[in-house]
């Protein structure tokens, strides 16, 4: 697993000699292989115990030189000679780690943050890196995959990487240039200090994570600071019709690029006008495409879309790629993907689907009375009843399960019937017995997965093998 040590002075100089990195999942692993490789003494810990890990891959560490503290690392030993403390995405600020790193005066660092300090250290060949980084609540995972998909069909050397795709970590072992296209969770923004995109995207800001944060405020400003390093020079890339958005916007160093679905922004950039894409970022207004040729359905997809396209026009891509992709690009899994259909009904997977804005923006894409809604999992402090009017329109009735199942109830009663299910398999059940042609049986949760299932890939997995028993579809998942 050990890359081949690769000492040079550039690196010698981005380095101290002992890291400690939380959490042992992908990132953490790759950037702990990483640091061995360089010769900086590295501790590993992880909330979990041993037996939870491949033994291959703590053993090729410790070969390495690794010293491992699992089952809640004690801040002492863990943390011992430590000056830089990596932590992976998913590891909260407020862990016993991370406030004695802080007390002592440890830098507390994301691993995109250190990863992006090799690549800019070792990097080989003219031109260097190009950096691209999206946030938001929602459609971020769509807009970083539709970027990187038009860079491919430009013949852009590009790598997926960030909060999708492969930890940026994994690239250390390569010292060409490429445009990296990073996905950034609020989680990772947290802990940022000198990373800079040439080009940052937010799609939206809106209320999600309220069980990590104090409010929208604080969540905002952790979007926000992606952004915080951008010089004039750089683009930011940011949704005209979204108020957090534009409170953020208001505040940046970048060259700004707004996108819009209510026409042309001030200042210009990307825009829907009549049915049709339009942009004037290489030169004078000009119509794309319409928005009905986007190889993706849905209202929330013409502002990926959008965004995509911006931030690709402002990177100089040429339109052919970028017209190719909006009309070829497949989408993601657990984002509005059909997965079933028989006798005039559509199953739709939507799990990546965790707030309620994700959930009102799907919903919104279908037509009225048509929903067959699923609902649950682990609340977040969302406002279920913000979705009455759409639930009100376009939802037949409502199947809820999981714990948040008694606050979605007591929020959307009236609107439409509502079956308590408690678990998937019921749902579904249920669902098939309701379904008439012409319906969708849709799983957007507006909720975590956590009361139930490992993440939102292992519920949307479970959900289609379900719909597809129940339209009779044997064999693996199919539609996009």
């Amino acid at each position: 697993m050990n890359a081949a040590p690769m000492p040079s002075q550039p690196t010698a100089a981005v380095l101290p000699k002992r890291v400690a990195v939380l959490g042992f999942a992908r990132s953490g692993q790759a950037l702990a292989d990483a640091l061995l490789a360089r010769g900086v003494s590295v501790s590993v810990g992880d909330s979990r115990t041993e037996d939870a890990f491949a033994d291959a891959d703590v053993k090729s560490l410790r070969a390495g030189g690794a010293r491992f503290f699992f089952g809640g690392p004690e801040p002492g030993g863990f943390l011992e000679g430590a000056d830089w403390l990596a932590i992976s995405p998913g590891v909260p600020l407020t862990v016993p780690a991370v406030r004695a790193a802080r007390a002592a005066g440890i830098a507390v660092l994301a691993e995109l943050e250190i990863a992006w300090r090799l690549l800019e250290a070792e990097v080989e060949g003219p031109g260097g890196n190009r950096w691209i980084a999206i946030t938001g609540t929602n459609g971020k995972s769509t807009t970083t995959t539709w970027i990187a998909d038009i860079l491919h069909r430009a013949g852009r050397p590009a790598a997926l990487a960030g909060n999708i795709g492969a930890p940026l970590s994994v690239f250390l072992d390569e010292n060409s240039p490429r445009d990296f296209v990073c996905e950034v969770s609020s989680f990772q923004a947290e802990t940022l200090d000198r990373f800079r995109p040439d080009v940052a995207v937010l799609t939206n800001v809106t209320p999600d994570h309220l069980d990590r944060y104090a409010g929208m405020r604080e969540y905002a400003a952790a979007k926000a600071r992606l952004f915080a390093r951008q010089r004039s020079s750089d683009v930011a890339v940011v949704n005209a019709d979204d108020p957090e958005s534009r409170n953020i916007a208001r505040e940046l160093t970048a060259r700004r690029v707004l996108f819009s679905r209510r026409g042309r922004p001030d200042g210009g950039g990307a825009w829907l006008q009549d049915g049709e894409l339009c942009s004037d970022l290489s030169g004078k207004a000009r119509r794309v495409l319409p928005a009905a040729r986007l190889s993706l359905p849905g209202a929330h997809n013409v502002e990926n879309a959008l965004a995509a396209l911006a931030a690709a026009a402002c990177l100089g891509v040429a339109e052919e790629p970028i017209v190719a992709s909006l009309t070829g690009f497949s989408g993601l899994r657990h984002r509005t993907e059909l997965v079933a259909e028989a006798n005039g009904v559509r199953w739709v997977d939507d799990s990546k689907g965790t707030n309620v804005d994700a959930t009102a923006k799907s919903l919104e894409g279908f037509a009225p009375g048509s929903v067959l809604l699923i609902l649950g999992g682990r609340d977040k402090h969302g406002d279920f009843a913000a979705l009455a009017p759409l639930v009100a329109r376009n939802a037949r009735a409502i199947l809820t399960v999981g714990e948040a199942a008694p606050l979605i109830e007591r929020a959307l009663a009236g609107r439409a019937a509502i079956i308590r299910c408690e678990t998937m398999d019921r749902a579904v059940a249920a669902a098939a017995e309701l379904a008439r042609r012409g319906d969708t049986v849709l799983l957007s949760p507006a909720c975590a997965s956590f009361d139930q299932y490992r993440n939102y890939e292992e519920r949307g997995d479970h959900f289609a093998a379900l719909a597809r028993k129940a339209a009779g579809i044997s064999g693996e998942r199919h539609g996009a």
